[in-house]
């Protein structure tokens, strides 16, 4: 390949020909600023740098916007050792850069991975202006780094540099990434009193920081009070509501933006299906899905990685395997949420198959990857496999198990009933235990009526969070189970004098469109009389069948023929019972809890399944468990 250089109106200076060193013949006849930045706008840096290099020779020196072009360019291609090599060449040349080219090389080191450099380039500068901050609070964002780009920020204000908008985005960012209430509040204000808060971008930055700070009211009042809004408005309002546990209101805003004539883009429909998938809600996430194919976004990676994750958590594995077949390309993140999605519905040595695939197909799997297989190990009683694979990360594939990794192991062994190896691994692991890991022992004690093991979690889930309702619920059942009456009375007097109050089980069935909620012996439905004849039917005949009830479940000290009557009416039982009185004959039932299943709850409901040749579908807090005859 050989590249002529030189003026439009023709040679100025010697001819000079030489090995660009990479195969390609640079012929240079006379250099200027154009050569430079048009070669840098063709993506062809290295031949630009060829030339910066001969000017340097030739005694040439180069212009400021010549290095600013080469900046720019290592910025396009990510190439740190270029933009050393640029960086090297201004102090060599003797060049002496104004702040426009200083902010640039601080720009790009920040923006190819090393914000050592770019902050050892801002230090050095004789004078800064708003670009220069907000360049470096912008690099720590982006290397994650919250804390010195709030510090950095807040420095800025002691040196009376007055924000611009741009730098209270990126401070705003830093708040979120935080999840920095106070911090994101006090820049809110500042905003306000700097009269930028009616910027529309301004505006859509502090929605998504209220979000991620878990504050959802706020977020919803910037977005009431925005002027103007965009699709990003809207799409952040949603994923905000879909994020925080307020999916209906992600879809009731959802409507509003198409009726307000707002066109969805692909990122608002990724909002749409996380809502979907938080609620379980197949048949929205479905019309969800007509929208994404009519607007031509199904075949977008992101958004059919988000439909087979959302067919997951909804219960249809059908679809799931059905958009993910369909995918022209997948990356980890496809295949690791196909494969949570197998793991989510009770399916884990299918998602283990799905696992081998994805290496056959030669993508390598990530640390996301891992959680999913652990679970599916936990949840499917694959002891030998998890324990494989947990040692399978960092030997083969060199990932350093984190926190999420050694939870999955408690909870293996411990439903495996293997609960001193659970306990010595909580002791042992590089971290600090938190209440969701004793919690996941306190659980295995449960099943296994471990008392005194269960007792030791209790109080070290004590220390962490007091007022966890799971730790108390969890530890009156164990003393339960082992018809420790005394120890359930006390449990009940600690969380009154604490002022701690179980949340009620309560279980959704919709049915014609309309969602029916029931909690345990709830006599409040219209068809109550109707639900508990049926219930009583079907008690009758699934014990004919060989259904026994489990009575070690009851937690009062009462009678054999009450034990009984306090667990046929728990809430997944009635919302059962009212979906076989009001839907056809054959058609499948979809219920959600929002609580553990009981063990008694999972056996009737696998009877009922049986003699009424239903399909079954129940959503509790960890998974989707599916009964079919």
């Amino acid at each position: 390949m050989h590249l002529l250089v030189g003026y439009q109106g023709g040679c100025r200076g010697p001819l000079s020909r030489r090995s660009s060193g990479d195969g390609c013949n640079v012929v240079i006849c006379g250099t200027s600023k154009k050569d430079v930045q048009t070669l840098c706008k063709e993506g062809r840096l290295k031949e630009a740098l060829h030339i910066l290099d001969h000017m340097d020779q030739q005694g040439i020196q180069a212009h400021s916007d010549s290095y600013f072009c080469l900046l720019q360019g290592c910025i396009d291609t990510k190439s740190l050792a270029e933009g050393k090599h640029v960086h090297a060449h201004i102090i060599k040349s003797g060049f002496k850069p104004n702040v426009f080219l200083r902010n640039a090389l601080v720009n790009m080191y920040a923006k190819c991975g090393s914000v050592v450099d770019a902050r050892q380039v801002f230090d050095k500068m004789p004078k800064r202006d708003v670009v220069s901050w907000t360049t470096m609070i912008a690099g720590y964002v982006q290397q994650g780094n919250g804390e010195k780009a709030l510090k950095l920020f807040w420095q800025m204000e002691c040196e009376s540099i007055k924000p611009d908008k741009i730098a209270f985005i990126c401070v705003l960012k830093a708040c979120a990434h935080l999840a920095s209430l106070e911090q994101g509040s006090w820049i809110h204000a500042h905003i306000i009193k700097s009269r930028f808060e009616s910027d529309v971008s301004v505006g859509n930055t502090l929605v998504v920081m209220y979000a991620k700070c878990g504050s959802i009211e706020h977020a919803q009042q910037v977005f009431s009070r925005m002027p103007k809004r965009d699709v990003v408005s809207w799409t952040a309002m949603i994923s905000a509501y879909a994020h925080n546990g307020h999916g209906k209101d992600a879809l009731k805003l959802f409507k509003q933006m198409q009726q307000n004539g707002v066109e969805p883009n692909k990122v608002t429909f990724i909002g749409v299906l996380d809502a979907c998938a938080g609620m379980s809600a197949l048949t929205e996430g479905m019309e969800s899905h007509a929208g994404i194919t009519n607007s031509g976004f199904e075949s977008d990676i992101v958004v059919a990685t988000a439909l087979v994750s959302m067919y997951g958590k909804c219960g249809s594995l059908e679809d799931a395997r059905s958009v993910f077949n369909k995918m022209h390309w997948r990356n980890v993140v496809s295949w690791t949420a196909i494969t949570t999605a197998y793991c989510h519905n009770g399916l884990g040595k299918e998602a283990l198959k799905l696992f081998q695939q994805m290496q056959w197909q030669g993508v390598k799997p990530d640390s996301t990857t891992f959680v999913s297989i652990l679970s599916a190990c936990s949840h499917s009683g694959l002891l030998d496999e998890g324990c494989y694979y947990f040692d399978a990360m960092s030997r083969n594939y060199g990932i350093t198990p984190v926190a999420e990794h050694y939870g999955c192991m408690i909870d293996l062994f411990g439903r495996a009933g293997y609960l001193d190896e659970a306990e010595d691994l909580l002791n042992s692991m590089p971290f600090c235990p938190d209440a969701a890991k004793w919690g996941s022992l306190l659980g295995a004690c449960r099943i296994y009526c471990d008392v005194h093991r269960g007792t030791r979690a209790a109080d070290h889930i004590l220390e962490l969070d007091s007022k966890n309702t799971a730790l108390y619920s969890l530890l009156s059942n164990i003393y339960a189970a082992a018809s420790q009456w005394d120890d359930v009375a006390n449990v009940r007097k600690v969380m009154a004098d604490r002022a701690v109050r179980k949340d009620p089980g309560c279980s959704w069935i919709e049915v014609n469109d309309k969602v029916h909620a029931f909690v345990a012996r709830d006599r409040s439905h219209p068809q109550t009389q109707e639900i508990y004849a049926e219930l009583e039917r079907l008690t009758e005949q699934i014990k004919k069948a060989g259904y026994v009830l489990d009575k070690n479940l009851a937690l009062h000290d009462v009678e054999e023929d009450l034990k009984e009557h306090l667990l046929c009416y728990h809430s997944e039982k009635l919302a059962i019972a009212f979906g076989l009185l009001n839907t056809p004959c054959g058609t499948p039932l979809r219920i959600i809890k929002n609580l553990c299943v009981c063990v008694d709850c999972h056996t009737a409901t696998k009877f009922i399944s049986k003699i009424s040749g239903r399909k079954i579908a129940l959503r509790d807090v960890n998974r989707f468990h599916h009964f079919q005859d």
